[in-house]
């Protein structure tokens, strides 16, 4: 007889990230852990214990990273102007191909075709040729991405304290809840003694040296990350100051494509003069000449 149970297990298999207990993210400030201690965590909904030395360092630090967050998604969506290209920059490396708004390159290649058609359809006019014009946008779309790239390298700071250092003190900051909770169960009493046995065990000063070590790590993980703020703000106002002079050089980059000078663009004499505005004039001297020969 059949078995009705299936041989198929319904556990995923473990990666690498289970084996360690700890997956690193970038946004946020929770620890995506996918062990069983975390999922157990979740589900109780216990909320993260701090002794009282070290809470209001802690909260400051998930203040700080949240504040970063919102800073670092900001930047990115003023950079390029795109909500789903500025998603794709929360990583913490620079990608090879940089997702800049394609307007420029859009520009230019609509101009070469339509610099074609004008000069095999419209034969009989004497018309400009739109190539400077093509040449400035793809100057512009070359310099933008030039531009995106740099500033993508000035907000590096910031970018690895989001995407490395911040989840190295999340690691940190699990690894010392877990000693904690051990730490608190064990002076409760309610596993200080071996089963069996009415002598205190060794287990009470070893959990309380794991809690120590544990505390010791996570705060020197975390003052690291402090001894760095001057530098995430740098290189925000870095970032704000090539911001602000993007607009100047593609105007610059602009000016160089112009071959005319401002005098060549002056309108000739009865340029620009409508006829129905010069039909008027004429009428009007004429009957001003009427007028003084009958005088």
């Amino acid at each position: 007889m059949a078995s009705s149970y299936s041989t198929k297990s319904s556990r995923a298999p473990k990666s690498a990230v289970d084996e360690v207990g700890f997956q690193k993210g970038f946004y946020g400030i929770t620890c995506p852990a996918q062990n069983k201690g975390i999922s157990l965590l979740k589900k109780k909904k216990k909320k993260m214990a701090y002794e009282n030395d070290i809470k209001a360092a802690c909260k400051n630090m998930d203040h700080y990273k949240e504040s970063a967050d919102k800073l670092h998604s900001a930047l990115m969506l003023v950079l390029v102007e795109s909500k789903a290209s500025a998603e794709t920059l929360a990583i913490s490396t620079i990608p090879s191909t940089i997702p800049v708004d394609p307007g420029y390159q859009h520009c230019s290649d609509f101009l070469v075709v339509y610099d074609t058609f004008q000069r095999h359809g419209l034969k009989e006019l004497k018309l400009d040729t739109l190539e400077p014009t093509v040449k400035a946008s793809k100057k512009l779309a070359e310099e933008q991405e030039k531009y995106v790239r740099n500033q993508l390298e000035t907000l590096k700071p910031l970018t690895k304290f989001i995407s490395d250092e911040y989840w190295e003190y999340a690691k940190a900051r699990y690894t010392y809840h877990i000693a904690l909770e051990k730490f608190e169960n064990a002076i409760s009493g309610t596993k200080s003694i071996r089963p069996g046995s009415m002598e205190p065990s060794s287990s009470g000063l070893n959990v309380e040296k794991s809690k120590d070590d544990a505390k010791a790590k996570m705060m020197a993980v975390l003052n690291k990350i402090l001894g760095k703020k001057e530098n995430h703000a740098t290189c925000v106002l870095k970032f704000a100051k090539q911001a602000s002079g993007w607009h100047k050089n593609a105007g610059e980059i602009l000016s160089s494509f112009n071959s005319k000078t401002t005098d060549e663009y002056k309108p000739k004499v009865g340029e620009g003069v409508s006829p129905v505005h010069s039909s008027r004039t004429k009428k009007v001297h004429r009957k001003t000449s009427k007028e003084n020969s009958s005088r």
